[in-house]
């Protein structure tokens, strides 16, 4: 069974119209992501979908097969790092994540980020202290928190 209703109606729509687009769009990623979530949260509030994924390789996977970018934030939790990925689908909103504590994960995204930031300095010849952001330069898996700091 397939329902083929993904847009989203007004504002004002039926409680049941904004569950079974959320519905349909969590069916057609389940069915074409390249990953399988472990749970999946549709929300009557915003229409929305949360899905829980099991590692954050998953969660960069997941991203790089919708369009999203992935951040890695520092929680209060038992978990010390949560990567998320957000955005919208078919005009439902999403948000794909997992708390883990993987800190040698963390590591290396940092360093991916900071050698892609590198090489895009030198591609595009900026000053050393630029911020700029470049279209198309941000990783996927790149940390948006900057004092997320890692013991070894």
């Amino acid at each position: 069974m397939s329902i083929d209703l993904t847009q989203p109606g007004s504002a004002t729509a039926d409680p049941r119209s904004l569950y079974l687009v959320a519905l349909a769009v969590a069916e057609q990623i389940i069915a074409g992501a390249p990953v399988v979530p472990q749970s999946v949260t549709a929300s009557r509030f915003d229409g929305g979908l949360e899905l829980h994924l099991a590692s954050p390789t998953d969660v960069v996977a997941f991203a790089r097969w919708i369009g999203a970018h992935v951040t890695t934030t520092r929680t209060t939790t038992k978990y010390p790092f949560e990567t998320a990925a957000s955005g919208s689908w078919h005009g439902v909103s999403f948000r794909a994540w997992v708390l883990h504590e993987d800190a040698e994960w963390v590591q290396r995204q940092e360093a991916l980020a900071g050698q892609l930031a590198r090489q895009a300095h030198e591609t595009y010849d900026l000053d050393t202290d630029s911020a700029a952001v470049l279209p198309g330069c941000a990783p996927y898996g790149c940390l948006a928190a900057a004092d997320v700091e890692v013991s070894a």
